[in-house]
């Protein structure tokens, strides 16, 4: 009797099975094709991972269909999805959908082919210079070398840093290919489809899973960057992904920053990554610090702050104003009833802006329309609570009402005063252009409940230093925290420090934290949950 082929297949759940299915005769299958099947009496598209002679299962389905001409998936490819799966909490079907386009998810035909190429060194190096086109000069030779062998995929941040790196890359490599999540699902399918061969590949973190058989090198640009942990499913931070990818085919693999972060530093120390250091010494005691112990807290213009503005106009020179808060108020509330307005997609508090005359999620960036009546009491008036960028360039031209200020956005050449948010961090070109800054929000920055918080700021310091000819005044009402005890020294100083202190806290890289997060409709029952969850693992 003629023993049946069993093809084992894996959907996109987070049941960590395979799933059994008869392979016609006629059929030629091959493992990492995509088929068409009956799953709960419905067509699905599945992944073929293996096949068997014998099933547990006496009535099986066949398969109704080949999606694929060549495999699109293949072994190398299982094998990353596997090793993945063994890190984080999702099935590797799960994680094997992620490599394929939105387009290729659904029942559509693939005629290409793919060859798969395996390096011959594992190695990472972190490459240290001030700004994005000093390291760029390092590794482009580097992209150059590599492209004869196979394809090199550049990750950024943000989408707007990576449309800006395209016109510098674009002057030295005529074609690149572009990946985002933002594109549309064709456009993504086709940009996936001609990057598979000797590509240059831009992208955001997305592209980690449509990495190219043939990959050579992997660069990630400002690796310290929040960007690239994505705070959705998957939950999964691009540094580790890429670590994971580039060990499995032994490539190389460039992290690139002004400053590292800690668990990068860390691995430094213990000579697993090769550190480049390209970046220029500064003059020293650029960053100062103010104590502001002895000035009212409610005032934000401070006697001090008004006299080195009022010294620094008269020599005619141009002042950066830090402010890390949009709109005019940092949120919105009712004067009777007390309510406060909260997005209705997020629940994130709005700010409001008078510019546009609405409240905003800084989360999600809906708009919300607000009236000057209370929606909810229909009785008191709405009252603007906070101090946003807007409200201070109103209090800014009281104190200097014959000076030019401006927003950095809509800046001019004749404004003296220029208010900004860290956006201003996302440009490339982060030439000095401002004779003086202040920052006027690091206790915000340092007040963070997060273990990061006061590395986050040592970076947010030391980025924006660069953009400065003078000197840049921080003022702060907690002079002796330890982030600025060595601030105008050695960087390692910091993080020194940072590591004796996280290790004494088993913190990160000496231990492992874990974030639960969790969700309901009824806050009541969220919230009761939540509190059942705690006491179990006090």
């Amino acid at each position: 009797m003629k023993r049946l082929k069993i093809a084992r297949v894996v959907f996109p759940i987070g049941l960590g099975k395979e799933f059994d299915y008869l392979v016609p005769e006629s059929m030629n299958l091959k493992k990492g094709m995509r088929v068409l099947v009956d799953f709960k009496n419905k067509k699905k598209v599945a992944i073929v991972v293996g096949f068997k002679r014998e099933s547990l299962y006496p009535q099986l389905k066949p398969i109704k269909e080949i999606l694929d001409r060549f495999p699109s998936l293949s072994e190398e490819k299982i094998k990353f999805a596997k090793n993945l799966s063994k890190i984080y909490p999702y099935t590797y079907g799960e994680f094997l959908f992620m490599m394929l386009p939105p387009y290729l998810k659904k029942a559509k035909r693939l005629e290409a082919s793919f060859l798969s190429k395996e390096g011959s060194e594992f190695k990472v190096s972190f490459v240290k210079a001030d700004s994005f086109l000093e390291r760029y000069s390092f590794w482009k030779e580097k992209i150059k070398k590599k492209l004869k062998e196979g394809s090199v995929l550049i990750f950024f941040p943000q989408l707007s840093y990576l449309e800006e790196a395209r016109k510098v890359i674009t002057l030295d490599f005529k074609e690149v290919e572009i990946i985002h999540r933002q594109q549309k699902e064709k456009e993504i399918f086709n940009n996936w489809l001609k990057s598979r061969r000797r590509s240059l590949i831009l992208s955001t973190r997305v592209g980690i899973f449509y990495y190219p058989e043939d990959l050579t090198l992997i660069v990630i640009e400002e690796e310290n960057s929040l960007y690239y942990f994505q705070e959705e499913k998957p939950f999964h931070h691009l540094v580790d992904v890429a670590s994971i990818l580039a060990k499995q085919k032994r490539i190389e693999l460039i992290l690139a920053a002004d400053y590292p972060t800690i668990s990068t530093y860390y691995l430094i120390k213990k000579k697993k990554i090769d550190l480049i250091d390209k970046s220029k010494k500064k003059k020293k005691e650029l960053i100062k610090i103010i104590d502001l112990g002895n000035y009212q807290k409610k005032r934000i213009i401070n006697p001090l702050l008004g006299e080195l503005l009022r010294k620094n106009i008269e020599e005619d020179k141009s002042c950066l104003i830090l402010w890390n808060k949009k709109g005019f108020s940092t949120f919105v509330t009712c004067s009777v009833c007390g309510y406060i307005y909260k997005c209705q997609r997020c629940y994130g508090y709005l700010k409001f802006s008078f510019k546009e005359g609405k409240g905003g999620c800084p989360y999600c960036g809906k708009k919300t329309e607000i009236g000057q009546v209370c929606s909810k009491c229909k009785t008191g008036y709405i009252k603007m609570v906070g101090l946003g960028i807007e409200k201070l360039r109103m209090i800014l031209k009281r104190y200097f009402p014959q000076t030019r200020i401006e927003e950095w956005e809509k800046r001019t050449s004749n404004a003296k005063i220029i208010l900004s948010t860290s956006k201003i961090l996302s440009s490339l070109y982060q030439d000095s252009s401002f004779s003086v800054g202040f920052i006027l929000d690091i206790d915000s920055w340092l007040s963070r409940l997060n273990y990061e918080a006061t590395f986050e700021s040592f970076v947010y310091l030391k980025k924006l230093s660069y953009l400065f000819t003078d000197n840049l005044y921080v003022f702060t009402y907690n002079k002796n925290h330890y982030l600025f005890e060595n601030i105008n020294e050695d960087w390692r100083k910091f993080y020194e420090k940072e590591l004796s202190l996280r290790k004494k806290l088993k913190l990160s890289p000496f231990g492992i934290i874990a974030k639960i997060t969790t969700r309901a409709k009824n806050e009541n029952k969220l919230l009761e949950r939540m509190k059942n969850l705690y006491n179990k693992l006090k």
